[in-house]
């Protein structure tokens, strides 16, 4: 009689120590990403801005890690923005060249493991709330991707105030349905990230905030009505324009950060905050040359601040050179997955954060006739520019450490290291060619 007894008891005994493991297993930590566009290098805080003040930046940028050698994957949006969803270089992936907005058949391929879709895999409530741009059909939209909610647009840009594109039309989504809201766009789409993480407090959650700041139209915070209906270019812009928006989108990330607190999560929070790329015009990108849809410094040297107390220290300023896939491979890293085994092109910024390895980053960019394609290894990096599909490409050298501005070329002067790089980017081109995700 007394074996019989036992079996239940055990077994009661083994269902307990199994609660009582899971209960003891540390949740995966939040993930707040907030990524900006077309704004300047050096236009926040904790990267030398002097006319434009960005409060709650610093407090982040003092609270965590600062690196200073941060790059996007792309010069423009939808190549970096896959990136950064992906992990993988967009040449990788194949996808190289910006989209239309809805019906665009050319976007993100469902087949691709995205960040979203892993996140879901680990018990993760993922909300997107702003820019998407990588395709608006049922195979490609955020839900595709396995964003259990999204509240922004697919194309470019839309207007801060009436949210139609450059086309006229209604163009803010509420998943997958046209939704009519009043307020300015930065506003709403912090709103919304607030409420997302309100709902999603009892699980691990995913919120993409991704603001239109500081894309055109240039408009600020509080305007009249009368003022809401300009154009998406230029036009009579000004700095103080673009200086306004970017100050609302500080404040912005500032509520944001404080609703983390008073809903007592940050300590379990990995808040990042980086650029898809930098901008042009009103933007200022100093002390590197070029901007938008270039691949000098200017078009790719990004912000990247990262956030996470008792995991990250405070105040940290980290000049090794990191890419946004980067980010990506930190995130699932976090969440308990192994970068390594999803075959990611980054690494993992909170552990490695520091790492000493020689790595070379690679880029390319194709507009009409012109290209350019890019290595960086260490502090050297090699541009070359190709003008035609017939011409010889043009390859310059510089040293970045003592001419971030790339005004020196030194290919003459090192042409064998020159030449290797030249090797190393060539035989990359070959690598991402035959790569089974590449369509």
């Amino acid at each position: 009689m007394k074996s019989f007894i036992a079996v239940p008891v055990v077994f009661s005994a083994i269902l307990w120590l199994a609660d009582a493991a899971a209960e003891s297993k540390p949740r995966p930590p939040n993930v707040v990403l907030i990524v900006a566009d077309y704004m300047g290098a050096s236009d926040i805080g904790p990267y030398g801005t002097t006319d434009i003040a960005t409060p709650f930046l610093d407090a982040m940028a003092a609270k965590g890690v600062v690196f200073t050698n941060s790059y996007a994957a792309a010069p423009i949006c939808g190549p970096s923005r896959a990136a950064l969803m992906t992990g993988q270089y967009p040449a990788r992936i194949g996808f190289e060249e910006n989209i239309d907005g809805d019906g665009d058949e050319r976007g993100l391929s469902e087949k691709l493991p995205t960040l979203p879709s892993l996140l879901k895999e680990r018990g993760y409530n993922n909300g997107l709330f702003g820019k998407w741009h990588l395709g608006g059909t049922k195979k490609t939209d955020p839900i595709a991707h396995g964003f259990d909610e999204f509240l922004g647009y697919y194309p470019w840009s839309i207007n801060y105030y009436t949210h139609r594109n450059d086309s006229g039309e209604e163009a803010l989504m509420h998943n997958r349905s046209i939704v009519e809201r009043e307020g300015y766009l930065t506003d709403i789409l912090t709103d919304e990230s607030i409420r997302f993480m309100k709902e999603n407090i009892d699980k691990p959650f995913f919120a993409y905030v991704s603001y239109n700041t500081a894309l055109p139209p240039y408009l600020g915070p509080d305007l009249p009505p009368d003022q809401w209906d300009v154009g998406f270019d230029i036009g009579d812009a000004t700095r103080e324009d673009y200086v306004s928006m970017v100050e609302a989108m500080d404040t912005g990330i500032g509520r944001i950060l404080a609703t983390l607190d008073d809903l007592g999560i940050s300590d379990n929070t990995l808040v990042i905050f980086t650029y898809d790329h930098n901008g042009r015009q009103l933007v200022r990108n100093a002390p590197f040359s070029g901007g938008f849809a270039m691949l000098n410094e200017g078009g790719i040297r990004v912000p990247l601040i990262m956030q996470w107390p008792n995991k990250l220290p405070a105040g940290e300023r980290l000049d090794n050179p990191v890419i946004n896939m980067d980010v990506t491979a930190t995130i699932v890293t976090a969440a308990g997955f192994s970068s390594e085994s999803l075959n990611l092109d980054g690494h993992d910024l909170v552990e490695g954060r520091k790492s000493e390895e020689d790595r070379e980053f690679f880029w390319r960019i194709k507009l009409g006739d012109f290209g350019q394609a890019a290595v960086r290894r260490d502090n050297w990096k090699l541009l070359v520019h190709k003008f035609s599909t017939f011409s010889q490409p043009s390859v310059y050298l510089y040293d970045l450490e003592n001419d971030p501005g790339e005004s020196i070329d030194l290919y003459y002067k090192k042409q064998d290291f020159a030449d290797r790089l030249y090797s190393d980017l060539i035989d990359w081109e070959t690598s991402v060619a035959g790569s089974t995700h590449a369509k």
